[in-house]
């Protein structure tokens, strides 16, 4: 990932030294740092490991490569609506970058989070991207900045359903193209926020024509920690989806696996490092499991709701809708 972390010019003055995490801390070891802080504590509040490499000795500024999993199975991020449940649902959340442009105020963070691009809304609502690739990187960047505990960001990139090509006019293997060129335009920028890749496609075939267009243009995919597999959320058929996840895990790759709803979840995790879905939030993330735990991140306990199908490998914070 040494090709999307971008170091500061100049060094900011050494943070306060904080005291050892308290020994009556019951977070695991995956939610903690390096240094030992708890991923939603002293070292992100301190506000410089969001800079580039980590003064409080962290690896990688996080600890672990954004989409590590713990043991007991793949990460999960929370979609949400609006902005303003970042700082109110205290949960790892998966928020649109659509939800979050033109605020006069952002919202502050309570938790780790991801930032969708919005690449459905651009392409429904205007049948392709209004923004380059320059200004969705100032974007980013003003949302690392002022929301804080940005861990990742999709890319540009361009969904294939059968319907977004007919609103775009263009072919599969064009969006496969343009999707590509994006993130190698995205990283010519030295965004200084991590901007996973993404895979497109919409038959197993095009998604390896994808992983095969970036070789070609010099992106070495199994490099990063996590790579994105796009047009899998709207698919009606759960097969398909298993298809289309299968054949680019076959490539040895860390998978995130955009807006997948319950059954997907349920089927594909063996294929997954993590996922994310609005379809676990309504109504309003209101729905918490009593008895689960609140982080995403945390190893599963008892749960008397329909987390991810009763499926184990899953934690869940709220209850999924069918």
């Amino acid at each position: 990932m040494n090709a999307v972390l971008t170091a500061p010019t100049h060094r900011m003055p050494a943070p306060p030294v904080y005291a050892p995490y308290p020994e009556t801390c019951t977070c695991t070891p995956a939610v903690r740092y390096a240094c030992g802080h708890c991923y939603h504590e002293q070292c992100l509040d301190c506000g410089f490991c969001t800079m580039g490499s980590c003064v409080c000795h962290c690896e990688y500024g996080l600890g672990f490569h954004p989409g590590d999993s713990p043991p007991e199975g793949p990460m999960f991020w929370l979609g949400g609506h609006h902005a303003k449940s970042l700082s109110t649902w205290g949960v790892p959340m998966c928020v649109s970058r659509s939800a979050l442009t033109g605020r006069v105020t952002l919202p502050r963070a309570a938790e780790a989070w991801v930032c969708d691009s919005g690449a459905f809304s651009e392409l429904d609502n205007h049948g392709g991207w209004t923004i380059g690739a320059c200004a969705y990187v100032r974007e980013l960047r003003q949302f690392r900045d002022g929301i804080g505990r940005l861990v990742w960001a999709g890319p540009q990139d361009w969904m294939c359903e059968p319907d977004m090509i007919a609103k775009t006019g263009l072919s599969v293997r064009e969006h496969i193209d343009r999707t590509v060129g994006n993130f190698v335009d995205l990283m010519a920028e030295d965004p200084g926020v991590d901007i996973i890749p993404t895979v497109q496609g919409w038959r197993p075939g095009d998604y390896e024509a994808c992983l095969d267009l970036y070789d070609r243009r010099g992106v070495r995919l199994a490099d990063y920690p996590l790579v994105g597999v796009g047009s899998v959320c709207r698919r009606k058929s759960v097969k398909d989806v298993q298809a289309v996840l299968a054949t680019v895990a076959a490539a040895g790759l860390r998978l995130h696996g955009f807006g997948l709803k319950t059954q997907a979840l349920e089927t594909c995790a063996e294929y997954l490092a993590s996922a994310d879905s609005l379809a676990w939030s309504m109504p309003a993330g209101t729905t918490r499991c009593p008895s689960a735990r609140a982080s995403t991140r945390a190893a599963p306990t008892a749960c008397t709701g329909r987390c991810a199908g009763a499926n184990a490998s899953w934690t869940c914070c709220t209850h999924p809708v069918s």
